[in-house]
């Protein structure tokens, strides 16, 4: 009977959840429709904001700095120690969600894996916390690093035909500034946008140099901070920019083929390594299905939720030393 109420709990506490986020999807989805214009306008002025340190004396009246579109929870966010990283991950991710709505995501789902294991599965409480915690921290964490990683390597694959183009227009006589927003107009994303984002910010006012930073920061991308030591490079010391980016583009196509090269004879590891980590899920939920009741002491007894923890994290150390032996820098 005990039992029955929490599981009325833990549902009743689930669909207010839904019911909330569905109001909350539904008020974006109307807003985006009315408001298109302000909204692109926004996050032009959002990437502005998580460009980094550099001409901020200039931009000041264009980079609003909003973590949440709340004013005392921005204000509040701003006070926090180096919060603008988790703000220029997200941006790097090519994510519109705010730093606000990313740590109530992380909250929500931390409140909903501890009830989940609380009360639907029985666990004791500090365990329940702990495991839930990790869950519901981390979950968000990986999907903004799984986004973040596919948008640098679709830069890794825009840029080389990116600088071609530049080195094009800058032999057809036009400038780099104007090289910058044909870039914007033509490429596709994230490396129109951000080249776009460029291009705003020098007729802003922002210097060329400081406008470049921003743009190796915003984007996170080892290839485009090479393209952009070759401009300030040849900016200080003259000489032909058009040759040094073709020059770059060709090698970046041959870095890239190397990364590729390399991930084709790590993949048998990189495959390993997952099975690894799937073996036990996969074992368990067998064991659940054909001999039903076999695992209840691992859940209903303490010694066997702390022998469920500790298998958990050693199994998360596993996988992070087995990512860090498969992953090499080219």
């Amino acid at each position: 009977m005990e039992n029955d109420i929490y599981t009325i709990y833990l549902i009743s506490f689930l669909t207010f959840v839904a019911v909330i986020i569905l109001i909350e999807g539904s008020y974006l989805l109307f807003r985006g429709i009315r408001e298109e214009g302000v909204v692109k306008m926004n996050r032009r002025l959002k990437l502005l904001s998580a460009g980094g340190a550099h001409g901020k004396e200039v931009l000041n009246l264009l980079r609003r700095n909003e973590l949440s579109s709340n004013e005392v929870v921005n204000r509040v966010l701003t006070k926090i120690p180096r919060i603008k990283l988790i703000d220029r991950t997200l941006e790097q991710a090519g994510l519109t969600i705010s730093v606000s709505r990313y740590l109530l995501t992380q909250l929500l789902l931390i409140v909903v894996s501890v009830s989940i294991l609380f009360y639907g599965l029985n666990f004791h409480p500090a365990i329940s916390f702990l495991i839930g915690a990790m869950a519901g921290f981390f979950l968000p964490v990986f999907y903004v690093s799984i986004k973040r990683k596919d948008r640098l390597d679709k830069f890794t694959e825009q840029l080389p035909d990116t600088l071609d183009y530049i080195a094009r227009s800058l032999r057809a006589g036009n400038p780099f500034s104007a090289s910058l927003k044909g870039v914007a107009n033509e490429m596709q994303d994230p490396t129109g946008s951000e080249f776009g984002i460029t291009f705003d910010e020098m007729n802003y006012g922002l210097e060329l140099e400081d406008a470049l930073k921003n743009l190796g920061r915003r984007s996170g991308s080892e290839e485009m901070n090479m393209f952009i030591t070759a401009v300030l490079i040849q900016k200080t010391t003259g000489g032909n920019l058009a040759d040094v980016l073709n020059r770059i583009a060709t090698v970046m196509r041959a870095r890239a083929g190397v990364i590729r090269d390399v991930a084709v004879l790590s993949a048998e590891m990189r495959a390993s390594s997952y099975i690894l980590i799937a073996l036990p899920f996969f074992v368990a939920g067998a064991i659940s299905i054909f001999n039903p009741g076999y695992l209840d002491v691992l859940f209903d007894n303490p010694v066997g939720q702390i022998v469920i923890l500790v298998q958990l994290v050693l199994m998360l150390i596993g996988y992070l030393i087995m990512r860090r032996m498969i992953n090499f820098h080219v």
